[in-house]
């Protein structure tokens, strides 16, 4: 379509004019720079900032450039400016500034782009602030399809999905793997789930553990369900199954916490501490061996682990991860459930939470986890602030963290509440 995208982004209705003449006065150039950097610094633009562009403008006229030419080399300064390639509070003053920032933050947060026409109007008239006005656009927001960003971005982040089919599993072990795309079908399920949880509001602790999930036939075979009657994705009972309960249930979790060829209770006990239970273990000292280099006898995984925790340096870390990490044992490097090793080693899921609580297998691990939910809703809570702010969530932040996890419990635990509370919280709110 002519004028094309990129000629009305430039000069709107005056390009035909402009290119044909040749000519592009001082105030064409201004009006139209004011849009432009204002769109691309998310806030409106200063005067002594245009300003600074137009004499930019005539500097590149006066070396030979042409007008357009000269117009073309302000924008490209306008695009290496900080305050388009980061999140910058910019703005007047500090009242403008603060709510454009907010607008912006808020836009990347739950759309991964930048805000749009009503945010913008209402950090113009000082009302984005204002927490019945903040709370309406939350929900107006995920409401929206553009927050599909949100969901996955969210989930790469807290789940590490973005790693799902980095190391891709045995293609003569898991020919299913590719023959049915199940790598696809993974990640979709756990963006349904999440999604569902969303638009639902329903309670945080339904990522521990559910009676439902989202399939499709060749996941419903993966998991030993009943395949729905459509060819797509649905909602099925989970009632006879309560091992694919939640997310830990979810092969997609259960695939990026394995290598592709076997399964580390290390790994996933390691991923349970930081993205489950929120106490991530030191990093192992650098002159220690992976593994009891002298596992002589050793029949099975378990029995390598405890002599590698005879290791005086090893030991206290391991104690600590190894045990629930076996709890996830039972499935393979895809997620699909087995109940012995090769060679017909029988696998013990069982173990002990850092915090206390025992279990024999994966569903009672999800039962413990049930009865200490605090201890989980607080860490997803401290990565759903991580990932909203993008920064790290330290010691500082703590009130903030704390003041979510009661107000979410006053609420009734509600995913949707979550996110509105992480929005409304200063840690989220201040520069």
């Amino acid at each position: 379509q002519w004028r094309t995208a990129g000629h009305r982004t430039v000069l709107g209705d005056d390009w035909a004019q402009v290119r044909e003449s040749g000519r592009l006065d001082e105030e064409t150039s201004r009006r139209h720079l004011r849009t432009f950097a204002t769109r691309a610094y998310r806030r409106p633009v200063t005067d002594a900032e245009l300003d600074r562009l137009l004499t930019l403008s005539a500097t590149r006229r006066q070396a030979g450039r042409s007008p357009l030419e000269a117009h073309g080399d302000a924008m490209r300064a306008v695009l290496c400016s900080p305050h388009f390639l980061y999140l910058d509070p910019g703005g007047e003053s500090e009242e403008d500034g603060t709510a454009y920032a907010l607008a912006s933050r808020l836009s990347y947060f739950l759309w991964s782009s930048m805000p749009d026409d009503e945010l913008f109007a209402l950090a113009a008239n000082g009302k984005l602030r204002q927490p019945d006005v903040l709370s309406a656009q939350v929900d107006r927001m995920l409401g929206d399809r553009r927050s599909e960003a949100f969901v996955d971005g969210f989930l790469a982040s807290w789940l590490v999905l973005r790693d799902l089919g980095s190391m891709p599993p045995d293609r003569r072990r898991f020919p299913e793997f590719y023959q049915y795309d199940l790598g696809s079908a993974m990640r979709r399920e756990t963006h349904l789930y999440v999604r569902h949880l969303l638009d639902e509001n329903l309670d945080v602790g339904l990522f521990l553990d559910s009676n439902f999930t989202f399939v499709n036939r060749p996941l419903a075979r993966h998991y030993g369900l009943e395949p729905p009657p459509g060819p797509g994705f649905e909602k099925v009972s989970l009632a006879g199954n309560r091992r694919r309960g939640g997310l830990l249930g979810q092969a997609s979790v259960l695939t990026v916490t394995a290598n592709g060829i076997d399964t580390s209770p290390v790994v996933r006990g390691v991923w349970l501490l930081e993205n489950v239970l929120g106490t991530p273990p030191s990093p192992p000292p650098p002159d220690v061996e992976p593994l009891d280099p002298d596992s002589r006898g050793a029949k099975s995984i378990r029995d390598q682990l405890e002599r590698h925790r005879n290791v005086a340096t090893c030991n206290e870390c391991h104690r600590r991860i190894d045990p629930i990490g076996f709890a996830l044992e039972n499935f393979d490097p895809v997620g699909g459930w087995r109940t012995h090793y090769a060679k017909n080693v029988p696998i013990d899921a069982s173990g002990e939470l850092p915090s206390g609580g025992a279990f024999e297998d994966v569903v009672d691990f999800k039962s413990v986890l049930l009865e200490q939910r605090e201890q989980f809703t607080r860490a997803l809570a401290t990565k759903l602030l991580a990932y909203a702010t993008g920064r790290h969530v330290g010691a500082a932040d703590r009130p903030a963290v704390d003041a979510v996890v009661a107000a979410l419990e006053e609420r009734g635990n509600g995913l949707r509440d979550l996110v509105q509370l992480v929005v409304a919280s200063d840690a989220f709110q201040s520069r």
